[in-house]
């Protein structure tokens, strides 16, 4: 087959989405397929021509104030038009809902081409929509708006498929007409076997304790890092020698630098700021790790859980639906927002060596369902259904 993946935001920016799509892309390349990644041009990126030896196809953009990384191009553009047509694309596939998804969209319908749509992002959620409406009392409006934006994408689609389940359940619910199936984010295995010895790692990484909370994702108001800093400052003065290391960037990394000096936490938050993602996995922040700790509620499956997983992490999570169904035995939740039973996990995590084994080997073993040569061979399935002859 011959796939073309239309993503919103790339690189120098580094999330989730774009990590997914990627493995995603490099299995199905590796599988002996055609892929094509058309993405939002930007200086920074200008130089990427390929990577593991897929076409990368730069759109003119420009960049969104609303959120960083995010840019806007024309979705009816001739030349990515002509692209398509020129490498006989028989499936386009989205991360949608935005610019480039509707791009896709438009390619779809002028060529009779199926479009897929991976949907990750739940834009309806109040932490998203303050970028945007900024005034809490704006937040139904903003609901309704978005939900009426996001079903455009969706009803334009031939495809959705969902990493989670519950936003699987939610997408049926709400567009009953659609076809939706629930394929969970893949990760590359190989990219967490090369790492440094403990010794190396110090000599880098001198501050890293043998009780170092690691969280890694975007520093900004949605993942609720203020949540994390005030719990594990509260944790901190009961057992000293656990360490907080924060890994990414964001328009709340100031803020947050602020917040963990006036909880008095300071000399034991570390900002470590934005790393990219193939130097991370290698680095061994995540393997020598105690335990991976976020309080965010917005999410859809996170890769950076799932990677944590993968690495062999126990988890301390928000009890939401979201993350609820990516744990399996390894994980500790509190209540969302609840800073108190939060601080008690990473307690218990710190002090309680056999719940911490417990919950490492049980990640180790749930490690195995998000193979993302697995995940490639379920969109294979459904790439086929679509096409003729499926």
């Amino acid at each position: 087959m011959r796939i073309a993946f239309f993503i919103e935001i790339f690189y120098p920016e580094i999330n989730g989405v774009l990590t997914s799509t990627l493995n995603l892309a490099g299995n199905l390349h590796r599988a002996g397929h055609h892929v094509l990644l058309l993405v939002p041009k930007a200086k920074a990126s200008a130089a990427i021509q390929e990577i593991d030896g897929m076409e990368v196809f730069a759109v003119p953009s420009i960049s969104l104030y609303m959120y960083p990384g995010l840019r806007l191009n024309n979705p009816w553009s001739r030349a990515v038009r002509k692209k398509i047509r020129a490498d006989k694309i028989d499936i386009l596939h989205t991360t949608g809902p935005g610019a480039m998804c509707y791009a896709a969209i438009s390619c779809g319908r002028k060529y009779g081409i199926p479009v897929v749509q991976t949907f990750h992002t739940m834009l309806n959620e109040d932490t998203y929509l303050l970028y945007l409406v900024r005034f809490r009392r704006l937040l139904p409006l903003g609901r309704f708006i978005a939900w009426r934006y996001i079903g455009m994408f969706i009803r334009g689609s031939s495809l959705i498929t969902a990493p989670s389940r519950f936003v699987y359940e939610e997408l049926k619910k709400r567009y009953p007409e659609k076809t939706v199936c629930h394929i969970s984010n893949g990760i590359d295995f190989s990219s967490f076997q090369n790492f440094p010895s403990q010794e190396e790692f110090l000599r880098r990484y001198p501050f890293y304790s043998d009780r170092c909370f690691v969280f890694v994702g975007r520093v900004g108001l949605e993942k609720s890092i203020d949540v994390l800093i005030r719990s594990f400052a509260a944790a901190l003065k009961e057992k000293p020698d656990i360490r907080l290391v924060i890994i990414g960037d964001g328009p709340s990394r100031g803020d947050m630098r602020a917040l963990a000096a006036k909880e008095g936490a300071a000399d034991a938050v570390f900002f470590l700021g934005k790393i990219p993602h193939a130097d991370l996995l290698a680095s061994g922040l995540l393997q020598y790790g105690w335990a991976f700790v976020t309080a965010s509620v917005t999410e859809n499956q996170p890769m950076t859980v799932i990677e944590a997983v993968c690495c062999g992490l126990p988890l301390i999570l928000a009890d939401v639906e979201g993350m609820r169904e990516l744990a399996s035995g390894n994980a500790l939740f509190f209540p969302p927002a609840d800073e108190t039973s939060l601080a008690k996990n990473i307690l218990s995590a710190a002090r309680d060596e056999e719940l911490h084994a417990r919950l490492r080997s049980a990640s180790k073993i749930d490690s195995r369902r998000f193979d993302g040569r697995n995940v490639a061979r379920q969109f294979e399935q459904e790439y086929k259904k679509l096409l003729p002859g499926g």
